[in-house]
């Protein structure tokens, strides 16, 4: 059999790699699961997810995107449920941005909880959802097969969760990470290889959750990781342009207004990665934080990059809805 390097076969290769495509597969079930059961209860007229995406001011649709998508642990979901409502009608193009900020800060919650020591003491917890949810998805009345979805996705989305963190700790996968990895210290490769990644499986936060196992197996290190992170948050961009193709021209102008958030993030990244005055304070405030965990470091960075973003964009946000408009014309 083929012997790559002389330290593992072509099939033990493979076998590591579909081990890791199919914990992602399951990861995204649930995302999927979620983001339809989301959706429905969303175009409710009456519900509280419309109301709630309706908020009149722009720190009401950020906190507001911060929660659901908090709930749906994925700015994916919210980034799709937006684009939709948006598309027909249910909200202005305003409202759709200042939601679209919440839900790329929410989104750091699923980065915390794999960060987490106790994360396997809550792996059991949250995985025994997905049975708990199946049994609504026999019903026959809508409102208990919504519900079904959502917390069926959410328990196959920690089911997920729960495979990753063990395939990306087998020796095989290591060796690929090693290979992938070893030759570059480059940000802008490294942030290219997020992007990359994140548009192939269509979730910044399977990326994201990726890069906190493997920075805390030290399969990577943090500074790789950080510029990882950069690159998922630009790459989930996709998933808002693939919901708004053939869609509405506000549907498409919510998706423009999605990357221009995340290319602002990269922006200020890419400043401090670049620039010696700004770079060093901040490696020094990065090795100073109290925890030693490489994990929580980079959970705090995802936050902290989200955050930097939404406070450029939310007191530019008309003149940012302006410029979408302007460059998404027809």
């Amino acid at each position: 059999m083929l012997v790559l390097a002389g330290a593992y076969s072509f099939g033990e290769i493979a076998f590591a790699i579909m081990l890791v495509l199919t914990a992602c597969g399951c990861f995204l079930v649930g995302i999927n699961l979620m983001s339809r059961g989301f959706v429905q209860a969303t175009l409710k007229s009456e519900s509280f997810f419309t109301r709630g995406f309706n908020s009149k001011t722009r720190f009401g649709g950020v906190g507001f995107g911060f929660i659901h998508s908090a709930i749906a642990q994925s700015s994916d979901v919210t980034a799709v449920t937006v684009v939709r409502l948006a598309d027909l009608g249910t909200i202005t193009l305003f409202q759709a941005c200042a939601c679209i900020i919440g839900a790329n800060i929410g989104t750091t919650i699923t980065t915390f909880i794999a960060s987490l020591q106790a994360y396997e003491k809550l792996i059991p917890i949250f995985s025994f959802l997905a049975f708990i949810g199946a049994i609504p998805l026999l019903s026959k009345k809508k409102p208990l097969k919504i519900f079904g979805e959502v917390v069926a996705g959410f328990g196959i989305l920690f089911i997920g969760l729960n495979l990753l963190h063990q395939y990306t700790n087998d020796d095989s996968f290591k060796y690929i990470i090693g290979l992938l990895f070893g030759f570059t210290e480059m940000p802008i490769l490294l942030m290219a290889i997020g992007v990359g990644l994140t548009m192939i499986v269509q979730s910044s936060s399977v990326v994201t959750c990726m890069v906190v196992f493997l920075v805390g197996s030290g399969q990577i290190s943090l500074a790789s990781a950080l510029c990882l992170v950069a690159g998922a948050n630009i790459g989930t961009c996709i998933t808002s342009w693939i919901a708004a193709l053939g869609s509405s021209r506000t549907s498409r102008r919510t998706a423009m207004f999605h990357t221009l958030f995340n290319l602002v993030g990269a922006a200020v990244f890419s400043a401090v990665i670049y620039i010696p005055a700004i770079r060093n304070p901040f490696l020094g405030w990065a090795n100073s934080i109290l925890v030693d965990e490489p994990e929580i470091k980079v959970a705090l960075f995802h936050l902290a990059f989200n955050l930097s973003a939404a406070l450029v964009m939310i007191p530019l946000l008309r003149p940012c809805v302006w410029v979408c408009k302007k460059i998404v014309r027809h």
